[in-house]
């Protein structure tokens, strides 16, 4: 404790993008809360690069690993973001 911090902290984040996710985002809004914490976390990490890398991956019965952020390079502006979410709704369709 006090001392400095000399490698990044790593985070992943795992997201559901099954096709289930898109079907039952009519009832209770799943698909669109777990794209809402997406953006939240790429927000909430920008500039901060230097402390914590994170990637964000998805899973679905397709594959157990879909890569959306790579942790070497996160998306740099609002652009990127939107694209990030964007694949991330088209894999659940």
């Amino acid at each position: 404790a006090g001392s400095q911090q000399k490698n990044p902290k790593r985070i992943r984040l795992v997201f559901d993008v099954s096709g289930s996710m898109y079907r039952f985002n009519g009832y209770d809004k799943r698909l669109q809360r777990s794209l809402e914490t997406a953006l939240l976390v790429m927000e909430a990490l920008e500039g901060k690069e230097e402390k914590i890398k994170y990637d964000i991956v998805g899973h679905s019965g397709d594959s157990p690993e879909i890569p959306f952020v790579v942790a070497n390079c996160p998306p740099k502006n609002e652009k990127e973001r939107l694209n990030v979410l964007r694949k991330m709704l088209a894999h659940t369709q």
